[in-house]
């Protein structure tokens, strides 16, 4: 008897696909469509404002917050540099006398009169955006301060995610079973994205979201974790848009399950690297790191539109396989989820299940066990 299984694309290798690089702030493009372009290249460079400092006037002079302005040396909105004197008020004789100087580079930007406090903003800086890429530009866009490049990546479709695309250096925490905790997210990984095995504690995510990583590649989620950075949902509408901060993407499923090996490996090879990351998608994008990717990217010309739509999770669904022995498949029901192996053997006959279904069982050999599997909880790796 032939038996019939889901295939599920979760790996896809040298891909031309598309990808957006926008920059950080208010600035300008230097490249032109049709431009050949490496990682290193910059595309242009934009302006970001990085914060503010307040200082109490009122309690550094020993004056009501109202005479505070009286004291200042420098005028709103000028520019100040660390060190510099920023208010002063005379003394009698050796007493009295108050001394500030400005704790950063800024600008005077407000005075509040009722509390005495003092904003200070800090200088923007410089952002180029580099092309992070092999590829060939097909359009810029100056008023959104984007460009869109032809690339050859590899993608990775995990089963359900968060956040908008963001994009940064990968790196691995430590093995794709293991458990994440807060301690071990550190300032380093700030602009990141870390494969963290099989789970994200909710404080762990929390703590990756105050030191700036950019986003998280994980085997499996605690449901309630999830539903709080989805806005409360397990199910979507097909435009996804939900944001906490962070780009999260989700390999597995729903527990502790470590990431599955066809994804690991891949994963691996980009230590270090830069990749791309969209959680409202559940998508991966590994660019290539060789120069000898151009040769397939100009010979490759991409439709007006994708040509496929990721589905609500699980990335693309490629319909069903008849199941036969010696193929790749991964389990998902019971409690081996997420294990993957080969199928060595099909029964001929049905099995009575402790839920009380029959059903025909496969025998699966993974890395370290052989298990016995009902044909319904398996799907085929495409």
């Amino acid at each position: 008897m032939k038996h019939f299984v889901p295939i599920r694309l979760r790996v896809e290798r040298n891909v031309v696909t598309r990808v957006v690089r926008a920059l950080k702030g208010k600035g300008s493009l230097a490249v032109r469509v049709g431009q050949q372009v490496a990682p290193d290249e910059i595309l242009g460079s934009g302006a970001i404002a990085s914060g503010f400092r307040i200082l109490n006037l009122s309690t550094l002079l020993s004056v009501p917050p109202r005479e505070v302005e009286k004291y200042l040396i420098r005028q709103l909105n000028q520019r100040i540099y660390r060190g510099e004197l920023l208010a002063f008020k005379k003394g009698w004789l050796l007493f009295g006398k108050k001394v500030v100087t400005s704790p950063t580079d800024g600008v005077l930007d407000f005075l509040n009169t009722k509390t005495g406090e003092l904003k200070i903003s800090f200088l923007s800086k410089k952002a180029d955006l580099p092309a992070g890429v092999y590829g060939i530009v097909e359009d810029v866009d100056t008023e959104r301060g984007q460009v869109i490049i032809r690339t050859l990546v590899s993608k990775i479709y995990g089963m359900f995610g968060s956040g908008r695309s963001r994009d940064g250096i990968l790196h691995i925490l430590g093995k794709k079973d293991s458990l994440v905790s807060k301690e071990e997210i550190q300032t380093k990984y700030d602009g990141q994205i870390l494969v963290g095995g099989s789970l994200f504690f909710k404080d762990t995510i929390s703590a990756c979201i105050s030191q700036g990583v950019s986003g998280i590649i994980v085997g499996g989620s605690n449901a309630e974790d999830y539903k709080g950075m989805a806005g409360g949902r397990l199910v979507f509408p097909k435009k996804l848009d939900n944001d906490i901060g962070i780009g999260v993407v989700i390999c597995e499923g729903f527990g502790s399950i470590p990431i599955g090996d066809d994804i690991f490996e891949v994963l691996s090879e980009y230590e270090g690297k830069f990749v791309f990351i969209d959680g409202n998608k559940a998508l991966i994008s590994l660019p290539s790191f060789s120069s000898a990717s151009l040769m397939k990217i100009k010979n490759t010309k991409l439709p007006p539109l994708p040509g496929h739509e990721l589905g609500e999770f699980g990335g693309y669904s490629m319909g069903t396989q008849e199941l036969k022995i010696g193929l790749k498949v991964r389990i998902v029901g019971n409690s081996c989820l997420g294990e993957q192996g080969k199928v060595v053997s099909i029964d001929d006959s049905l099995t009575l299940l402790p839920s009380g279904v029959k059903d025909y069982l496969v025998m699966v050999e993974t890395s370290r066990r052989k298990l016995q599997v009902p044909v319904a909880n398996l799907e085929m790796i495409g």
